[in-house]
């Protein structure tokens, strides 16, 4: 099963895509693909950019599930309309349903079991443990 994990960060997507062979083995395919960011939200050609590059990604990978983590849309804590507009672009894939995490799911998880995958940069530890909680569950 391969599966991608997405945390959206103010204006980046940080993408981390996951495969269990079947001796139960993590195999990271991400490759150099680690995040895309758009710096323009209005700049059309930014936008129709950044569609046609993380659905080129999803098409490299043929994920079987792919999953955001869901953010807060209200209160202090919540998320900028712009991240939704990103979530917005991914969620236009058609090939494979994109679905919806809560934080507080991956922190029970994560409570009971442990991240064995290795990744090489930190600010991926989200989206590498939305990526394992979805090949574990």
């Amino acid at each position: 099963m391969k599966v991608i994990g997405i945390e959206i960060d103010k204006k980046r997507a940080v993408c981390f895509a996951l495969e269990q062979d079947s001796q139960g083995t993590y195999i990271n395919l991400t490759g150099e693909f680690k995040y895309l960011d758009i710096k323009e939200d209005q700049d059309n050609k930014e936008i129709k950019n950044f569609q046609s590059t993380i659905h080129a990604f999803f098409n490299t990978i043929n994920p079987d599930a792919i999953a955001i983590i869901s953010r807060q849309t209200k209160g202090r804590f919540s998320s900028s309309t712009f991240s939704f507009k990103l979530e917005g672009l991914i969620q236009c894939y058609e090939k494979t349903d994109v679905e919806f995490v809560s934080p507080r799911t991956l922190s029970a998880y994560y409570k009971k079991n442990a991240l064995t995958v290795p990744f090489d940069h930190g600010y991926q530890e989200n989206a590498v443990k939305l990526a394992n909680y979805l090949l574990d569950r």
